[in-house]
């Protein structure tokens, strides 16, 4: 099999399968990304961070800012609230960008909301997720066969949620954040092998990891092992050390500063208090109907049998594929939304995916039957189109628990 040839024709036909579903009349901006994108659009039209306007437009076909608007939701000091981070504005920046030129040059509306705008927010996410995939895969081949880098990253990405964000729900924040965090793997890994790297370029991805999902500060705990490697080499510690500390640093104080601008406060939930928990419902986020991991994405499953495999390979990828999941269990079943609200399968652990990938190439790696890999990641793939089908009609709920066995899945997919 010629991986390349396999690879340049997915693009091909990726992005035919975008241009099918966003030519006509692209996905609009909503829910949560309403948000995201109201940061960059009032910064770049009003110079200011009032979405009031932002949610006059979008009221228009979006629930949540319609309610915002019929029940005058204010924060204390009479601002509208934003309680999500601003690092995936940035990363749509130079798309809002090109859409504003082309719309000058082709005389449409300049105003942040016509076609084209919307267009490519939804182009961003759709390079982002296949820059990750490719990430992840190109990183993966470092370490294991040719065929289970290749089946590993196929089956990550298309037998999860990473292909839903990718195409159904591109205004989420979930493609940005994958590829971002993907960046950073892959530098963490070009760290662990002694690559030179630029650590300005290490800080940058840092700060937009954090910027654009705050609990992607917890996958600073895989850089533990190759910071105590170089602690007897002090230039180069320090330099760890500014990479990592200066990003954050700026990200929280940039943060705090806005918090206060639009709540009165620097310090605080913005969801709200109680949004994270002093409680752990570990198993419920792993096994419910409600999104849980192992149940809406089964070949996750199989990561489990994978780790000891990979500890047998190398105690740094186990530490850090071990490290970045439980870091994130943690704190997924600690939140008072446990399943994340309207959501296909557990969003929350996209961003686990590069390292999970790990354990899963580990497994194959073990399986000397090669078809009986594709096989099962065939079936796992066809599993995952089959619940986006039924979730995307509506015959499977879109947030809550419900009954697993008597949802008719084949009705879902002749829709």
């Amino acid at each position: 099999m010629s991986y390349k040839k396999v690879l340049i024709g997915w693009l091909f036909v990726s992005l035919v399968l975008f241009l099918i579903i966003n030519l006509p009349t692209p996905l609009k901006i909503e829910g949560d990304g309403v948000f995201y994108y109201s940061w960059l659009r009032s910064a770049w039209f009003d110079r200011d961070f009032d979405f009031y306007n932002e949610l006059q437009y979008f009221s228009a076909y979006d629930v949540g800012s319609k309610w915002m608007l019929d029940t005058n939701f204010r924060t204390h000091i009479g601002q509208v609230p934003n309680s999500y981070a601003y690092g995936t504005a940035l990363l749509w920046l130079p798309f809002f960008l090109l859409a504003h030129l082309l719309s000058f040059l082709f005389s449409l509306p300049i105003n942040g909301y016509s076609v084209l705008y919307v267009f490519f927010v939804n182009l961003a996410s759709w390079l982002f997720g296949w820059g990750a995939f490719l990430i992840i895969y190109l990183n993966l081949k470092k370490f294991f066969s040719q065929p289970a880098a290749f089946w590993s990253a196929l089956g990550i990405y298309l037998a999860t949620p990473f292909v839903y964000y990718q195409f159904f729900e591109p205004s989420m924040s979930h493609s940005a954040s994958l590829f971002i965090v993907t960046l950073f793997f892959h530098y963490l890994i070009k760290l662990y092998q002694n690559q030179p790297i630029n650590f300005w370029l290490l800080a940058l991805i840092i700060f937009l990891m954090v910027a654009v999902r705050w609990q992607n500060l917890l996958f600073l705990i895989t850089l533990a092992p190759i910071f105590f490697d170089s602690l007897n080499n002090l230039k180069l510690t320090v330099k760890k050390i500014i990479s990592i500390l200066i990003p954050v640093l700026i990200f929280w104080l940039t943060q705090l500063l806005l918090w206060k601008q639009l709540y009165g406060y620097y310090f605080l939930q913005p969801q709200g208090r109680g949004f994270i928990r002093p409680e752990f419902h570990g198993l419920y986020i792993l096994l419910a109907s409600n999104r849980g991991l192992l149940l809406w994405s089964p070949i996750l499953i199989l990561v489990l049998t994978g780790f000891y495999w990979l500890s047998k390979k190398s105690q740094f990828l186990f530490f850090i594929a071990l490290s970045a999941f439980l870091v994130q269990w943690l704190i997924n079943g600690s939140l008072n939304d446990l399943g994340g609200g309207d959501a296909f399968g557990a969003r929350r652990f996209m961003e686990t995916l590069p390292f999970l990938s790990l354990a899963l190439s580990a497994l194959w790696e073990k399986i000397k039957i090669k078809k009986l890999i594709w096989l099962i990641t065939i079936i796992f793939i066809f599993w995952n189109l089959v619940l986006i089908q039924n979730y995307r009609y509506g015959n499977i709920p879109h947030y809550g628990d419900f009954n697993v066995l008597k949802i008719n899945y084949l009705s879902g997919i002749i829709k």
